[in-house]
């Protein structure tokens, strides 16, 4: 039968998987020991399932009212002769610890955390079990994960103390994860060394540092040959910075726009600078920026070279 004008099959996908996740005892699950959800023993589900239904399910939590999160469901694909997971989006206070330690034994090719606030330095250990798969991995505003509580472990009904009262985890490295080409560690906290923790990291191809200080920022040259694009979205630059944002010959995509005042003034040297040393560069962003008089766009199209 011919389809009708406008079907298509990708919704039929969402809601097909919508379906499931509403009725989870329903279709492919039911309730074992304890009252934990159980997946189908005669259930296999293939990573382009798998990765639609947690990606639908933090859908569904964050903009469905009506919807109910199932405690346990990230247990559901925990094991990997079963389901297989490979790029997962998280984000904000419905993730903890135990969601990502569920997963742990998925090879995991992209993982995005966002905002997830409720996520501790235990996370980091789970992170170390996807060393060797993962491709992109982002902890866009998850900064409670690189502090170490400090004392003896929390009473249930104990709050938390503050990250800023906290010690930074200084035990976690990205030693290992050689696969990585994009990282996104905005919102990175002062307290944690930046250099240290990407040093072991030589092969990436994207990185973005919104927000985070980088007082010393010569480290950055490690990619050089390498980085296509970086994100300093918020950082606040320096003559420093800049010369070696200048090194990164390989940058097609470059921002370092920012919606606060900064001491930094863009003037037409730098802004000469940035365009003919990065010869390859797409796109570049610095919106936010004070513009002293003498950088007009005649000099940035002399700068540029003008279109063929």
């Amino acid at each position: 039968m011919a389809a009708k004008a406008g079907d298509n099959p990708d919704s039929l996908m969402a809601l097909t998987t919508a379906f499931c996740l509403r009725n989870l005892r329903r279709t492919m699950c039911y309730l074992g020991e304890r009252n934990n959800l159980c997946l189908r023993s005669d259930v296999f589900l293939p990573s382009e399932i798998c990765d639609k239904l947690v990606n639908t399910y933090m859908e569904l939590v964050h903009t469905d009212s009506n919807f109910e999160p199932q405690d346990g469901f990230f247990q559901l694909f925990s094991d990997p002769h079963s389901t297989r997971l490979t790029r997962v989006q998280l984000r904000e206070d419905f993730v903890r610890d135990r969601d990502l330690e569920a997963i742990g034994k998925q090879d995991l090719i992209e993982l995005h955390l966002t905002y997830c606030n409720n996520l501790s330095a235990h996370t980091l250990r789970t992170l170390t079990r996807f060393r060797q798969t993962l491709v992109s991995l982002s902890l866009f505003g998850c900064s409670r994960i690189f502090y170490r509580k400090g004392g003896a472990p929390l009473a249930c009904d104990e709050e938390e103390r503050p990250a800023s009262r906290q010690a930074p985890d200084t035990d976690f490295s990205f030693q290992g994860f050689n696969r990585l080409r994009l990282l996104n560690l905005g919102g990175l906290p002062e307290e944690v060394d930046a250099e240290a923790l990407l040093k072991p990291l030589p092969a990436l191809t994207s990185l973005d540092l919104s927000g985070v200080p980088l007082p010393k920022a010569a480290f950055l040259a490690q990619w050089k040959g390498r980085l296509a694009s970086l994100v300093l979205y918020n950082v606040d630059l320096s003559e420093e910075l800049i010369n070696t944002v200048v090194e990164l010959g390989h940058l097609r995509h470059l921002d370092i726009s920012r919606e606060r005042s900064s001491k930094f003034k863009m003037t037409r040297k730098i802004l000469t600078a940035i365009v003919q040393g990065l010869v390859n560069l797409v796109s570049l962003d610095i919106s936010g920026h004070i513009m002293l008089d003498n950088c007009t766009v005649p000099h940035f199209e002399e700068a540029m070279g003008r279109p063929r």
